[in-house]
């Protein structure tokens, strides 16, 4: 019986550690295929940078919907009234981004317990601060502004940057995969040696044309100081529905605000004029024709420059 009973005790030992070895096989097979997958060989793209350059600049009206995360590393202090400008860039953003076209839009910015959505839309742009529980309405657009968070997608920040890079080189980079589609490289390296940047690379679908990763490195570092990229991408329309603004209910806050008319307050302002020459640049007509702003430079070494007054006169 004591025979019977240790057999007994053996088989179910044995069947136990079949049925945990089973388990750690399936375990190990579900963390090596995302890893496998990340890693397999991607295929020569074979475009070139000009070309590619085209492809990225008429994306803009290609819709699109996913996650996307940047990681900016540039230190900048805390400033009052600017703190969402310096977090943007010094630290970790993540967005969820739906977009229809230019003018129709929606850019969720997430974070622990606190949710912030723009809604852009042809009657003007909706701010919906689901911690303030606030909805503000704002017409008009904004020649002029601080960077926001719609501007750090991969999309509208390589297009930035292209925009910018008139007269700056333009080299190939390997093809890579970003959130599961194959895409092309490119590299801008700075014609000018005044830039603190070293150089820009960006990264699109080749089928498309739309950014998905866009990596800027500074001199004299050899990892990148800011990221933007996709997680998750899906290359179709969204749906009509989640463009729109939630509706206001009841205990919700709402404003109604004109977009700030920066250019309209330099001009009203006994501004400083920047002076025709800065940094060994001449200085070139800048937006609005105000005379308090000097734009210098060019392509990624171009840069504005203001004149504030001690106070307003009006």
């Amino acid at each position: 019986m004591r025979d019977l009973l240790r057999a007994g005790r053996t088989v179910v030992r044995a069947q136990a550690r079949l049925r945990w070895s089973l388990v750690g096989a399936l375990i190990v097979v579900l963390v090596a295929v995302p890893v496998a997958l990340a890693h397999r060989p991607v295929p020569a793209t074979g475009v070139a940078p000009g070309t590619l350059r085209e492809e990225i600049m008429a994306s803009a009206r290609r819709p699109f919907h996913g996650y996307a995360q940047s990681t900016g590393s540039l230190g900048l202090p805390a400033l009052p009234g600017l703190a969402q400008v310096t977090a943007a860039l010094s630290g970790t953003t993540e967005m969820r981004v739906w977009y229809a076209a230019p003018d129709r839009w929606r850019l969720d910015v997430l974070g622990p317990g606190t949710e912030r959505d723009l809604y852009r839309s042809g009657d003007g742009q909706v701010v919906w601060d689901y911690g303030d529980n606030q909805l503000s309405l704002i017409l008009g657009e904004q020649p002029v502004r601080l960077p926001r968070a719609a501007d750090l997608t991969p999309p509208e920040l390589a297009r930035r940057l292209l925009s910018l890079a008139a007269g700056d080189r333009l080299e190939p980079l390997p093809g890579r995969r970003v959130a599961g589609v194959l895409a092309a490289g490119l590299r801008i390296v700075p014609a000018a040696a005044g830039t603190t940047i070293a150089h820009a690379d960006i990264w699109a679908d080749r089928a498309s044309g739309l950014p998905v990763r866009v990596e800027v490195t500074a001199r004299g570092v050899a990892r990148p100081v800011f990221v933007t990229r996709f997680l998750e991408l899906i290359l179709a329309a969204p749906a009509a529905g989640v463009l729109e603004p939630p509706a206001r209910r009841p205990g919700t806050g709402f404003t109604t605000t004109e977009a700030a008319d920066v250019l309209g307050v330099l001009d009203r302002w006994d501004s400083v004029t920047p002076p025709d020459l800065l940094a060994g640049q001449p200085r070139q007509p800048a937006a609005g024709g105000v005379t308090a702003l000097g734009a210098y430079g060019t392509g990624l070494a171009r840069f504005v420059v203001v004149g504030l007054p001690g106070r307003p006169t009006s």
